[in-house]
């Protein structure tokens, strides 16, 4: 399956870049591509019609990889200490018509995560925190699928596209507990934008999905099963289901829609805005399809920018801004008949916000091939706040922060070098965690305490990127890259990441 995987997708981005044949350089392109001013403003191109105007040249890359991060403790213990894993990863971006583009992903995982606790689900961060967890955790193989592709095509005032992506997801773990995970994570959208004059365009969107999850969790030891827990934030679980209820699912939709306003040549005044509902019900598939919690969450996001990408001297600010709140709905379950259990109720017990603002500019020269610089300092506000109503608990954290990129590009004869350097300081302004009625059989509150700890303290990460290109005849290349990130937490928490990448481009 995987060789397959890759072979057919190195077929189809090989033939992308046959249909392509851009006259510009490839290192040019390349070097365009990744710097930060071609990717500065990104919430725009969620719209397909307006990523028609994303890139004036085509670009197809297909890369194998590896990474390996290793922490002497977890961040968050639901997702683990360290991660190692595989990757194939592939894209292009590419004119077919003198009006028409079209573009395209697609990557392969295999990995491992190791000294996962409390958490026996997928993708934690989107289904938290309504997970089946238990006191033992361990490693986790997983394989990973996306695809992903989008056409545009522009008429005389008119733009319209369509995109849509495709993740498929298996995690399992070969001894006891045992999970066995699988996650469907489809999305499309639509969009147009028309031309208001010869500078500007606004643009329109819709957006849909649909998420699908199972779990199946068992034990085979001799010596009998975990105690496991069905939790609902905060330390909190449904007594009555410990020790099973371990065959869940979870089933969910989203939908949404967007503005946007630009100008096409990337310099003047830029803005978007989105708003998405995300919803999903957990549901026990061995309890008779029993709906245990229901999650419902809202999420607006802006960007707002101005943007000088057209002289020498190319200059950039931005800001942006994401509000997200979930409601959570846990289930009144009324007495068992013959183990059928029925739903009498609901009630809301859960609330969770979190507000994320960022202010960043751009400053730098793209005078010609042979050297590329650029500067791109950034300040951000966050915050995360989530309530447990009965009993009442509460986690509130606050930070700030503040970072700088540089970016550094030259030429010399047939290769070119990429230099990333990226820095960040976060800073916590407020950090109260507040529980109330709690009792010795409460041992899921080891993975509040633990992530309470880590989030709650000062941090900084240090990240450095070099990328090495060689041009190939046919005007198409090789490159090689290597990364290396550290973060370090005042708790005594520090996290080395090494990744290195190897591919072609044409």
């Amino acid at each position: 399956m995987i060789s397959r995987f890759i072979l057919v997708f190195s077929l189809i981005f090989q033939t992308f870049g046959v249909w392509a044949q851009d006259s510009i350089p490839v290192n040019t392109r390349t070097r365009t591509y990744f710097s930060p001013t071609e990717n500065f403003v990104s919430q725009l191109y969620d719209n397909p019609a307006i990523n028609y105007y994303a890139h004036t040249f085509s670009i197809s890359e297909i890369q194998i990889g590896w990474k390996q991060q290793n922490a002497n403790k977890a961040i968050l213990p639901q997702l683990g200490s360290e991660v190692s894993n595989f990757s194939f990863n592939a894209f292009s971006y590419m004119p077919l018509k003198a009006n028409s583009k079209v573009w395209g992903s697609a990557y392969f995982k295999k990995g491992r995560k190791e000294k996962v606790e409390w958490n026996e689900a997928s993708d934690y961060l989107m289904v938290y925190p309504y997970v089946v967890a238990d006191s033992i955790g361990g490693e986790m193989d997983f394989e990973e699928y996306y695809f992903a592709g989008g056409y545009a095509q522009e008429h005389e005032r008119l733009t319209w596209g369509i995109y849509g992506n495709y993740r498929a997801l298996i995690e399992y773990r070969k001894i006891d507990p045992r999970p066995k995970n699988i996650v469907s994570d489809l999305r499309a959208s639509i969009g147009i934008s028309v031309k208001l004059n010869r500078q500007y365009l606004a643009g329109i969107a819709l957006h849909a999905g649909k998420y699908k999850q199972t779990n199946d969790l068992k034990f085979f030891s001799e010596l009998g099963s975990a105690v496991t827990y069905n939790l609902s934030g905060l330390g909190m679980d449904y007594v009555r289901f410990r020790r099973g209820a371990t065959s869940i699912y979870y089933d969910g939709e989203r939908y949404g829609a967007s503005i946007e306003i630009l100008p096409r040549n990337k310099t003047g005044l830029s803005g978007a805005f989105g708003y998405e509902k995300f919803s999903f019900e957990k549901i026990i598939s061995d309890l008779n399809d029993l709906p245990l919690n229901e999650l419902k969450q809202n999420e607006m996001k802006a960007e707002l920018a101005y943007t000088s990408f057209q002289s020498v001297h190319q200059w950039g600010i931005r800001t942006k801004a994401s509000y997200q709140k979930r409601k959570g709905i846990e289930s009144l379950i009324g007495s068992a008949s013959t183990n059928v259990y029925e739903k009498t109720g609901e009630a809301e017990q859960l609330s969770v916000k979190r507000t994320d603002i960022t202010l960043s500019g751009v400053y730098g020269r793209d005078k010609n091939q042979r050297l590329t610089w650029y500067v791109s300092p950034r300040a951000g506000f966050n915050s995360f706040e989530m309530e447990y109503l009965d009993p009442a608990r509460v986690m509130k954290l606050e930070y700030l922060s503040g970072g700088m990129n540089f970016f550094a590009s030259a030429g010399y004869k047939k290769s070119a070098f990429q230099l990333t350097l990226d820095g960040e300081y976060r800073n916590n302004s407020t950090a109260d965690l507040q529980l109330t009625e709690i009792n010795k059989e409460q041992i899921a509150l080891a993975g509040v305490y633990a992530a309470y700890d880590n989030l709650s303290t000062n941090n900084w990460t240090t990240n450095i990127e070099l990328r090495w290109n060689y041009t190939l005849p046919k005007n198409r290349g090789i490159f090689i890259k290597l990364n290396w990130q550290h973060d370090s937490y005042k708790s005594d928490l520090h996290r080395e990441t090494l990744q290195a990448h190897c591919g072609f481009v044409f």
